[in-house]
């Protein structure tokens, strides 16, 4: 059995694994009483609700899927936003890219995230992957997107401006695809009108566990899109609803500065444009072991 595969381990241990325990309530208000309340008025604030789509679209979004491959609903358009291997290998790799080319969808895109060492033409070859394994891959009808963009067409006419990038902030300098945390890596990158922004990276502050990257943010908030699929951060999966106002920014800014009472008056103070986030990790938990169904959105 080898412990390099979590299949392996889930299925031939013997032994108990007990998580770590979570933090209590009382315990994370205790640690940051301030941001613990905006952070609670900003999930408890009422979204208007918006006008229902014309010609909608369904989007179904996975991300982080390593050696799983989940049940995938019917839908127009089906992302993967990356880490779609567990090592960098080209067989582990080409074994997701089959899985999603056996799906009905029209529309299959994918970005690639810091496990998938083998499409990083910047990286030395590693244990798993070498050079050329990327020009051996076979893509079938799925669209890559490495910091570039496509226009779709949906199955009801409709099209879509898409954009896509596999790059993150540095957290391990041994896997893929990663920029420094100070560098303005996004700036001038991501088009003015895109519907639907693929990214491997979350941005800073929203499902993110603080590990996402502040810049990308920033350009959420000067060119906002439709829809923003990511994963990377595996314990945020779900959605959730930008609406670019007061309220966000204050507790963005609560968020990255750790700041007190007078910033927490501001978020009570406060109460467009929006954009749908979705983190669609379907691996997260104590040693990934936790599963997770596909996101479905209509967009």
């Amino acid at each position: 059995m080898s412990l390099n595969n979590p299949r392996a381990v889930a299925q031939g241990a013997t032994f108990k694994v007990i998580p770590p325990p979570k933090p209590t309530v009382w315990q994370r208000f205790r640690k940051k009483p301030c941001l613990f309340l905006a952070l609670k008025l900003y999930d408890w604030r009422r979204i208007a609700p918006s006008e229902p789509p014309q010609r909608p679209v369904s989007v179904v979004c996975v991300s982080n899927t390593y050696y799983q491959h989940p049940e995938i609903p019917k839908g127009d358009v089906l992302i993967h936003a990356g880490d779609l291997s567990p090592d960098g290998s080209l067989a582990h790799f080409q074994r997701t890219l089959d899985w999603l080319n056996d799906q009905p969808h029209s529309i299959k895109i994918v970005v690639a995230g810091m496990t998938d060492q083998l499409m990083d033409r910047n990286r030395d070859p590693g244990r798993c992957w070498n050079r050329g394994d990327r020009d051996k891959i076979d893509w079938g009808d799925i669209i890559y997107l490495e910091n570039s963009g496509t226009t779709v067409m949906a199955p009801n006419g409709k099209r879509l401006r898409i954009w896509g990038s596999p790059c993150s902030p540095i957290r391990e300098k041994r896997q893929g695809f990663q920029y420094p945390r100070d560098e303005s890596f996004w700036k001038g990158k991501i088009p003015e009108t895109v519907d639907i922004l693929i990214t491997h990276t979350p941005p800073y502050g929203h499902l993110d566990s603080s590990t996402g990257c502040y810049q990308l943010l920033h350009e959420l908030w000067e060119n906002p899109p439709r829809l923003h699929v990511f994963g990377r951060a595996r314990e945020n999966y779900g959605t959730e609803v930008l609406q670019y106002d007061k309220l966000q920014s204050s507790v963005e800014f609560m968020i990255g500065c750790d700041e007190g009472l007078k910033e927490l008056w501001q978020v009570i103070k406060a109460t467009g444009r929006r954009t749908l986030l979705v983190n669609a990790c379907i691996t997260g938990g104590f040693w990934n072991m936790t599963r997770r169904e596909p996101i479905k959105v209509v967009i």
